[in-house]
C-alpha cells in the first residue's frame, strides 16, 4: 500500500469509452450534413449507413477511410461532386468534449492507470487526438478499428486486460450503453453506466477505487 493509506495506482484500470462520454455526438448531426450532397432526407441516411455493414466494417477496421467514403457514397447516392475531404471534414468535426467526463477522467488518473476502449472509425479517433487532454492523458487506447473486435465481443476487453497487465477485478469501465456495460460485466470488471448529468461520475469512480484498494493490495 501507499504512503497516505493508498493503493498504488498501478494496479488499477479505469476504462472510458469515447462517443457520448468522453465526447459527445449526434448521428443525425453527421447525416445531415451528408445530405447536403444526397437527396436522400437525413434519416433516411441514417437508416443506410448505421447499425449496417457500412458502420461495423468501418469500425472493425477491415477497410481504410477511402473505401469507407466510397461505400457511404454509394449508399446515399451521393452527388458525384462530393468529394473525400469533404467527407472527412462532415464525418469527424462532429465531437464536443463532455467536460463533466473529461474531469472524470483526470479525476481517475489520480487513482489508477487510464485507458480510453471505443468502437469507433480512424477518421473519428482523429478527433479525438486534436483535443490535448485526451490525446494525453490516457496511457493506452483500445479502438476496434485498430483491434479488428467490437463491443460487445469480450474479446476487446481482454485485449485491454492483457495489455495493462492486470486482473479484471481490478479493473472499471465506463459506458452510456447499459448492453456494453453488462458484457464487461460478464468478464468480472466493475462497470459505471453513465448517464450524462444524471451519473455522478467522479463520486463513483472514487468508491469504486476505495473498494477496491484492498483486493488491489491482498493482489486478488
Amino acid at each position: 500500500m501507499a504512503s497516505g493509506g493508498q493503493v498504488n495506482r498501478e494496479t488499477l484500470l479505469i476504462m472510458f469509452d469515447y462517443g457520448n462520454v468522453l465526447a459527445l455526438h449526434d448521428r443525425l448531426e453527421i447525416c445531415q450534413r451528408f445530405a447536403k450532397h444526397s437527396r436522400c432526407s437525413a434519416h433516411e441516411i441514417a437508416s443506410r449507413i448505421f447499425n449496417t455493414e457500412i458502420e461495423y466494417d468501418s469500425e472493425s477496421g477491415r477497410y481504410d477511410s477511402h473505401e469507407h467514403f466510397r461505400r457511404v457514397k454509394a449508399a446515399v447516392e451521393g452527388d458525384e461532386r462530393w468529394a473525400y475531404e469533404e467527407f472527412v471534414d462532415e464525418y469527424k468535426n462532429v465531437f464536443t468534449l463532455n467536460e463533466e467526463a473529461v474531469r472524470a477522467l483526470s479525476y481517475a488518473a489520480q487513482r489508477a492507470r487510464v485507458y480510453i476502449l471505443s468502437n469507433t472509425t480512424y477518421l473519428h479517433s482523429l478527433w479525438l487526438f486534436e483535443q490535448e487532454i485526451l490525446a494525453t492523458l490516457p496511457e493506452s487506447y483500445i479502438f476496434s478499428f485498430k483491434v479488428g473486435v467490437m463491443k460487445p465481443d469480450p474479446e476487446i476487453w481482454r485485449i485491454a486486460i492483457d495489455r495493462a497487465g492486470v486482473s479484471p477485478r481490478m479493473c472499471l469501465y465506463v459506458d452510456d450503453l447499459q448492453p456494453y456495460c453488462a458484457a464487461a460485466e460478464a468478464l468480472g470488471i466493475a462497470s459505471i453506466h453513465y448517464r450524462r448529468g444524471v451519473t455522478d461520475l467522479l463520486g463513483e469512480i472514487g468508491k469504486w477505487a476505495e473498494a477496491a484498494a484492498p483486493t488491489a493490495v491482498r493482489g486478488f
